[in-house]
């Protein structure tokens, strides 16, 4: 996605009890607006493998535990995923509809998964999102870039800079969420 804007197409996420931790090191996020588009660039290291970082995000039925943000996360019948994110950069407000035909890609070490906006079933004119899961070791390295148009206004001379600073804190909580999930299924899979 925002982050928080973005996370629509994540969910792109109501947040389970998390146990405090800040484990994961957001590297990088930047944010950039030219003719109505927002292009997001994220990378972040989670601490956890890579392939248990793409199981908890690849699967819809998590995203409402892994982001605090989305109040409805699910499949529909022609494959598609449908989420309703409640969305907030600085004083705006908006509870996002989005529908996006996804594509998932798993590796022994990660993941790729693949978004596009279906925009009359959206708030969104167009958009993609990428995530990209990579094997660091016994942590995951996500890389996440995302280009999308709203069909809603977004205020242009501090938008870009409102979208940046909510980014980051949701970035945090989705990465600490996909931490937690990903921690979960593991304890339950012994």
């Amino acid at each position: 996605m925002h982050i928080r804007v973005l996370a629509g197409l994540t969910c792109a996420g109501a947040l389970l009890v998390m146990q405090p931790s800040e484990a994961a090191q957001i590297q990088s996020i930047a944010v950039e607006h030219s003719d109505g588009r927002y292009r997001v660039r994220m990378h972040v290291l989670l601490d956890v493998t890579a392939a248990r970082a793409y199981a908890a995000f690849a699967d819809p039925h998590n995203l409402v535990a892994i982001n605090p943000d989305v109040q409805d996360a699910h499949l529909l019948a022609d494959g598609s995923l449908y989420t309703q994110v409640r969305t907030c950069a600085g004083p705006f407000c908006k509870t996002l509809r989005q529908q996006q035909q996804m594509r998932y890609s798993a590796r022994g070490d990660g993941g790729h998964i693949w978004a596009q906006v279906v925009p009359e079933h959206s708030d969104l004119r167009s958009g993609t999102a990428q995530w990209e899961f990579s094997a660091l070791g016994e942590h995951a390295q996500l890389d996440f870039e995302a280009e999308l148009e709203p069909a809603f206004w977004i205020p242009p001379l501090i938008g870009p800079w409102l979208l940046e600073n909510s980014m980051r804190a949701e970035a945090q909580r989705t990465s600490l969420g996909i931490e937690q999930v990903a921690r979960q299924q593991a304890a339950s899979a012994r």
